[in-house]
């Protein structure tokens, strides 16, 4: 199976990944709202939210050793492997097991004080130690599904993946749709995460045995270089946690959980464009690795360019489409009430023109950094990357205080966008690196996204000021007619029918 056709079926693993998450995403804030109010939403998120730091405590492990592991059996470096992986693998379950127990002290901290929450103290720590749980066992499930990248096999994990995530929502979704209690919600996901980590060890024994983990080896001296190379994963799992929930948290202590759902509500939005952007990319990740550890540069140059191209192509169009329809988005999603005083009016009480199109020159730049950032995570070139976003998230995040006190949501946004752009630049320098010995990669096409997307927002932001009043119909026609525009105008200038006619090509010699 060559390359391109490894591509596609980790391409289609993630398309369904990505489905079912935004399935989850669309299905379950509507119904969480109506059965809770939005506060019991935004109460939710913080709480999710709390917890999410602890999978740092990986400290990149999981990551880093499936990369490296896949790399040294591409190079038939069979007895490392085993003794790596059960070294990395006691090494994680010996972290999760350690955390689980020590937090049982969340049982003594008054939790529903120190987020303000309007749930009872001992829903609030059953809750989140339950939510704990199910993110320190993520970690080990992570680890397992994982290792069928070896063997090139990296949609089988995927999958696996896929059903824990389903599994997860349908569960949550019958418990919001019952109004359980938090502690029952948590529970929920975390006994549908345990059933599939039996299910991938069970597949991986049956489809791949010569990788079945085991706890039989232990490399003491090999800990060490384990750490070391993983500890810069680690910090860009820290970087998450200060990019995605420390934000959650300053929102809800200083602007309150309505402000909380109506910020959470956005940014799945454009978390939604960026996820179908995200399968696209992430498809590669292991296909990156291979190519990386067979040392076959040509191939990886040329699916960069070839990556580059598409993935540009549909960051403008998802990302500001999505934009030009968001209002009727909110509108018919969370079906809130007409803005007071103008009951006529078709826009969410939740839908503000200024921050959304702030929210999407943000999922535009993010988008942009993600296909830079997965060349540099997949061949574990990622040192500098993982100190560089560390400290400007963390700087983000002490920064966004002061901008959050006085500009609410918007003042976080603004500081975000600042960050990230940082980052993205950066991240362009180190794919030259990278790439430094081969040849040198042009900016061609960075150039002409940015020159496209800058001159569509601010058209987007006159163009929405005066049509998010609009009956819903003539929203929908106007952002359709947006998108054709935009998808007409990038698949020139970023020759996209060039990429398409390779694939077909590489397809046809598949097929013949």
């Amino acid at each position: 199976m060559g390359p391109f056709q490894r591509i596609l079926k980790n391409l289609g693993a993630m398309f369904a990944g990505k489905i079912i998450s935004i399935i989850q995403q669309v299905v379950i804030p509507p119904i969480f709202i109506y059965r809770y109010s939005t506060a019991g939403f935004g109460e939710w998120l913080a709480l999710s939210g709390a917890v999410s730091a602890l999978g740092m405590l990986n400290f990149g492990v999981q990551t880093y050793m499936n990369q490296d592991l896949a790399v040294r059996f591409q190079r038939g470096e069979t007895q490392g492997y085993h003794i790596r992986q059960s070294t990395a693998l006691r090494l994680l379950i010996g972290v999760v097991f350690t955390a689980a127990v020590l937090l049982l002290a969340f049982f003594a901290i008054p939790f529903d004080t120190l987020l303000k929450l309007h749930i009872s103290r001992s829903a609030a720590q059953w809750a989140l130690y339950l939510l704990a749980l199910q993110v320190l066992f993520m970690i080990l499930f992570g680890y397992l599904s994982g290792i069928f990248m070896g063997v090139a096999m990296a949609h089988r994990g995927a999958h696996w993946n896929n059903a824990q995530a389903l599994a997860s929502s349908l569960g949550l979704l019958v418990g919001v749709v019952l109004h359980a209690p938090f502690p029952v919600l948590a529970g929920i996901q975390l006994s549908c995460l345990l059933i599939c980590s039996v299910g991938v060890l069970i597949d991986l024994r049956r489809t791949a045995p010569e990788l079945f983990p085991s706890l039989r080896f232990w490399d003491g001296p090999a800990v060490k270089d384990i750490l070391k190379g993983s500890g810069y994963f680690g910090l860009i799992e820290m970087s998450t946690f200060l990019t995605y929930s420390a934000p959650l948290l300053l929102l809800q202590r200083m602007a309150g959980p309505v402000a909380v759902a109506g910020f959470g509500l956005m940014r799945i939005i454009f978390s939604m464009c960026r996820q179908v952007l995200a399968m696209f990319t992430q498809s590669m990740g292991p296909e990156i690795t291979n190519l990386f550890g067979r040392r076959d540069w040509p191939a990886l140059t040329r699916l960069y360019d070839y990556s580059e191209r598409l993935i540009f192509f549909l960051i403008s169009l998802v990302n500001l489409s999505v934009l030009m329809l968001s209002p009727v988005i909110i509108t018919l999603w969370v079906h809130k009430k007409a803005i007071a005083g103008a009951p006529h009016h078709n826009v969410s009480e939740l839908f503000a023109v200024y921050p959304y199109v702030l929210s999407s020159a943000l999922s535009i730049v993010i988008s942009l950094k993600e296909h830079k950032f997965q060349f540099q995570f997949s061949t574990n070139t990622h040192v500098e990357l993982a100190k560089v976003m560390f400290f400007s998230y963390l700087g983000m995040v002490v920064v966004s205080v002061g901008t959050i006190y006085y500009g609410g949501v918007t003042g976080f946004l603004w500081t975000w966008l600042a960050v990230e752009t940082l980052q993205t630049v950066r991240l362009i320098r180190l794919n030259e690196k990278l790439f430094a010995h081969i040849e040198k990669i042009d900016t061609v096409y960075i150039t002409r996204l940015l020159m496209i997307c800058i001159a569509c927002l601010f058209a987007a932001f006159a163009a929405l000021t005066r049509t998010s009043t609009l009956p819903l119909v003539t929203q929908t026609l106007i952002a359709v007619l947006s998108a054709v525009l935009i998808g007409g105008l990038g698949w020139q200038v970023f020759h996209v029918r060039e990429v398409f006619s390779s694939m077909m090509g590489r397809l046809t010699k598949r097929f013949a």
